[in-house]
C-alpha cells in the first residue's frame, strides 16, 4: 500500500493498548519526534485483548493529556479502545490525515497468530489500514518477573525503561524505513516483535506468522463464577522462519500483513455449498430478453 499523502507536511499517529500512562509512551514520542511531527491519541486505562473492538454507540470525550500525561506533545486520552484512538486521531481530531499509524510500544509480544488477532495494539493498527492508511504495531517481551509487576503495580523498573528506551530506537528507524520507502512488499499493516534483548544493533528479520491457538481461558472459582485462567498458547505449525522462532533466536522480527481473506475454493467445494442452476438460467432469461431488438412503431 503507497503511505497517503496529507495537504500539509506528514505527520505520525500514535496510539496504542496499555494505555496513556504506559513508560513506552514518551520514550516513542521522543523517538519519532526526530523524524517527523507526532500526534497522540491513547486510551485512558488499559485495553489488552481488546482485538479491534470499538465503542460503536457510546460517546466518547476525548481530552488532552496534562502535563504528567505527556502533555508536551500533542495527545490526546480518550475513553474508548485503541481501534477508537485510531479512528479519531484518523478521521475526526486533526485537520489532516496522518502519513502513518504507529501503535505500541505494547509491553509483551504479539507473535503469533493468537496473541495477533487478540492484540488492541494490532487492532489499532487493522483501524489504520481500514481507514486508509498503512500502519505498524510495535510490541516488546519482557521477562515474567517484570511483566507481571507492571500488570500488577504499573511500576517498570529501570531495567524496563532501558529496553523501552532501546525498542523505541528501533521503532524510530522502522518507521523512518517506512516513511520514505513504504510498506514491503504489497503489506498494508507490519507487525514488529522484540525480544527483551532487544539493542539497536539486533538483527531484524522478516518473519511470517507462526500459527498458534489456545484452549480455555476461563477455569471456575470457588464462588461459582468463571475466572482467568489461560495458560498460553500451543504452537500448531512450527516454521523455521516464523515470528516466534526468530524471537527464540533473539532476533527482532517484522511481519508484514495483508488482508485478504478469501480461501480456495475447489470444484467439489462449489458442487457442495452452491446452488445456481437456477440463478443462472434467471439471469440468463434476463440478459436475453435486454438484449432483445426494441420493435418500433
Amino acid at each position: 500500500m503507497s503511505l497517503h499523502k496529507p495537504v500539509s507536511d506528514p505527520w505520525i499517529l500514535v496510539t496504542n493498548d496499555d494505555g496513556v500512562d504506559s513508560p513506552a509512551v514518551p520514550l516513542l514520542l521522543r523517538e519519532l519526534s526526530r523524524i517527523a511531527p507526532v500526534r497522540g491519541v491513547l486510551p485512558a486505562s488499559e485495553c489488552s485483548w481488546t482485538g479491534k473492538i470499538m465503542s460503536r454507540f457510546a460517546a466518547l470525550r476525548p481530552r488532552r493529556a496534562t502535563a504528567a500525561e505527556n502533555g508536551a506533545y500533542e495527545v490526546w486520552v480518550v475513553d474508548g479502545y485503541p481501534a477508537d484512538c485510531a479512528n479519531l486521531g484518523i478521521h475526526t481530531l486533526f485537520p489532516t490525515r496522518p502519513a502513518l499509524v504507529v501503535s505500541g510500544i505494547n509491553l509483551g509480544t504479539n507473535a503469533g497468530l493468537a496473541y495477533l488477532l487478540s492484540s488492541g495494539t494490532v487492532g489499532a493498527a487493522v483501524e489504520g489500514m481500514l481507514g486508509g492508511i498503512p500502519a505498524a504495531a510495535f510490541s516488546v517481551h519482557l521477562n515474567a518477573v517484570d511483566y507481571d509487576r507492571w500488570r500488577r503495580d504499573r511500576v517498570a523498573t529501570p531495567q524496563v525503561l532501558a529496553l523501552l528506551g532501546h525498542a523505541a530506537v528501533v521503532t524510530r528507524e522502522i518507521v523512518e524505513e517506512l516513511l520514505d520507502r513504504g510498506m514491503p512488499g504489497d503489506a498494508s499493516v507490519l507487525t514488529v516483535n522484540m525480544p527483551s534483548t532487544t539493542k539497536p544493533a539486533t538483527p531484524r528479520r522478516l518473519a511470517r506468522v507462526t500459527r498458534t491457538e489456545y484452549g480455555a481461558y476461563f477455569v471456575p472459582s470457588a464462588s461459582g463464577r468463571y475466572e482467568y485462567g489461560f495458560s498460553g498458547v500451543r504452537v500448531t505449525e512450527p516454521i523455521v522462519d516464523g515470528d516466534l522462532a526468530a524471537l527464540e533466536r533473539g532476533e527482532v522480527t517484522l511481519s508484514p500483513l495483508r488482508f485478504v481473506l478469501d480461501a480456495t475454493v475447489t470444484e467439489a467445494d462449489r458442487s457442495r455449498f452452491e446452488r445456481v442452476e437456477q440463478a443462472d438460467a434467471h439471469a440468463g432469461g434476463r440478459l436475453s430478453r435486454e438484449n432483445e431488438p426494441v420493435a418500433r412503431k
